[in-house]
């Protein structure tokens, strides 16, 4: 810390570009090492990164919290929030000198605070002072010297008082992965937990609603799983097509998006943090204008008139239908095996198409396959499905289980039972038999990735590095490819979409590479690479990207890299 501070106090008044003198070395301040990562150009460019990193041991941790990823996922989370409220405690506005991102619920490896080999890698932004384009080194010495070693004591530090939170993080993690492992056994691709909380404080809240109707699972598909050693009872949702159904506002719309979220894990006081569903789980929606590229629409979309195929189809606008027939298609190819669906969202003449209009028109002048007439038998392939109809009847005539909303409590109508033989829906006795087209198999990397590496440069003869950015809170721009992500609500933040981004920049960087060196394989899916490249960050967190640490940002799923990846289209 002496070395730090004599070495800013020699910098004072001189320009401010000798700050980037700071990042020539570590600086060890005895129970922590500071590093920068990135130091700003002047007083008004985006705030410099500072990393501190300190052992587990150091700080008074027991060694099982850097032992396998639910104890360094449950601290890190633990920690990230609690340094984050000192810093909004100690901080605030838009001119503070150390700012540090919030979370929403869920728990997910970031770059901000992740544990490594035994030690916590915190990394912060601080606003480097300068009057004019000069150091201000007094006020920077203060920052560095002063504030840092505080937070790190205040925010880092164990204490025995924390203990009880730090296991009830850990616990909902073990928890999860043990009941996520008896879905399979179960013949169950979903858990709701008795005493949930669904509803949110409102639209724009994460916040559980406070005096809402817990959830308890109806007789008919109450189960109790056994998980660290208690039984949880809720509602087990069986494999195969769930409806869910009910009045308006009652409650149906909720316990979908509950389900949605429930891909990762929430904090202990969510209300949703019990609840687990298949981990490949994607909703499915409408896209209006989305771009598709090279995608097989087949199943769901007859050749187009004008002898126009559909089995390797691009557009730069698809329409709302199209654009949930290549949702549905890509999300199967990225490796998903369960689907999330609100008839809210939908495109009408996806989901279903009306007799009379059947019975007009015939199968020769309507290209549109309709999903009730391949839902059965992408079931019977092992796909499952969840969809809230409360307009679109037909699906109660295929579903294998019926739920119920009123008044927020769930209500069993109908359970198929395993002996039962399929029920055949007799909305499809005057279209003509449709064969099952093949369910889309992943496209190779490196040949889906190739020809966007062109796209992937710096986008001014100035930067010397492609950019990851955002512009709003959803498109995403990689050097010269934009992907708009808004409709992919698993991604649940900006951080999110950001790890999404700086994922697909080292996975094109290293398209030609790694094929050519085998690490990644000819036969490789996009998605199996992104699985591969998210096992290391799992591992280690983010410092082995390129730029991994240069911005915020979170860790999603492979399925979600893949369908981000999926979007792409050159500018």
């Amino acid at each position: 810390m002496k070395a730090l501070y004599q070495k800013i106090r020699s910098l004072d008044g001189k320009p401010y570009g000798t700050y980037k003198n700071l990042a020539t070395r570590e600086w060890d301040f005895g129970d922590f090492v500071l590093e920068f990562i990135h130091v700003q150009g002047d007083p008004y460019a985006p705030a410099s990164r500072v990393l501190l990193r300190a052992k587990l041991a150091t700080l008074g941790y027991a060694p099982e919290w850097g032992s396998d990823f639910e104890h360094r996922l449950a601290l890190s989370d633990f920690l990230y929030r609690r340094l984050g409220r000192m810093v909004q405690e100690r901080y605030s506005g838009k001119d503070a000198a150390v700012v540090f991102d919030t979370a929403g619920p869920e728990m997910l490896v970031r770059n901000s605070l992740w544990i490594d080999n035994g030690e916590i890698r915190a990394c912060l932004q601080v606003r480097l002072p300068g009057e004019g384009r000069k150091i201000q080194a007094e006020l920077a010495a203060e920052i560095l010297t002063m504030v840092m070693p505080d937070l790190v004591a205040a925010g880092l530090y164990y204490t025995q008082g924390d203990e009880p939170a730090m296991q009830r993080h850990y616990r909902v993690l073990a928890e999860r992965r043990e009941i996520l492992a008896q879905l399979d056994g179960r013949g169950l691709c979903a858990f709701v937990p008795d005493g949930a909380v669904l509803p949110r404080a409102s639209g724009l809240s994460e916040l559980p609603l406070e005096g809402a109707v817990p959830f308890a699972a109806p007789a008919e598909l109450a189960v109790t799983l056994d998980a660290c050693g208690r039984e949880i009872r809720g509602m087990g949702i069986p494999k195969g097509i769930t409806v869910i159904t009910g009045g308006a506002f009652h409650g149906k719309s909720t316990l979908l998006q509950a389900l949605v979220r429930a891909v990762y894990p929430h904090v202990p006081g969510d209300g949703r943090e019990g609840i687990v569903v298949d981990d490949t789980a994607l909703r499915v929606g409408v896209e209006d204008g989305r771009s598709v590229r090279g995608t097989d629409l087949s199943m769901f979309v007859r050749d187009l008139p004008g002898g126009i195929s559909t089995k390797d189809f691009s557009t730069l606008s698809a329409s709302g239908s199209t654009s949930e027939a290549a949702n549905l298609l890509e999300a199967m190819e990225a490796g998903a095996r369960m689907f999330l669906i609100d008839e809210d969202s939908s495109a009408v003449n996806f989901l279903i198409r009306d007799v009379r209009v059947r019975k007009l028109l015939g199968d020769e002048r309507e290209p549109l396959i309709p999903l009730t007439d391949r839902i059965r038998s992408l079931a019977s392939a092992g796909m499952n499905f969840i969809l809230v109809a409360g307009a679109c009847g037909d699906y109660l005539d295929l579903a294998d289980n019926i739920i119920v909303m009123a008044n927020y409590r769930a209500e069993c109508a109908m359970v198929r039972q395993a002996h039962q033989p399929e029920r055949q829906s007799g909305i499809n006795e005057l279209a003509k038999a449709t064969e099952l087209a093949e369910v889309p198999q992943s496209r190779p990397f490196a040949a889906y990735m190739q020809p966007l590496q062109k796209h992937v440069r710096p986008a001014s003869a100035v930067e010397r590095q492609v950019k990851v950015k955002l512009a709003g809170d959803s498109l995403l721009q990689i050097g010269f490819l934009v992907a708009d992500t808004s409709r992919l609500v698993t991604l649940v933040d900006r951080q999110h979409r950001l790890g999404a981004g700086f994922m697909l920049l080292n996975m094109l960087q290293n398209a030609a590479s790694n094929t050519a060196e085998g690490s990644a394989p000819a036969s490789d899916s996009v998605a199996g690479v992104a699985q591969k490249l998210c096992d290391v960050v799992c591992n280690v967190g983010f410092r082995n990207l390129p730029q991994g640490m240069s911005r915020e940002m979170s860790l999603p799923r492979a399925v979600d890299i893949a369908c981000v990846a999926f979007r792409l289209n050159g500018k």
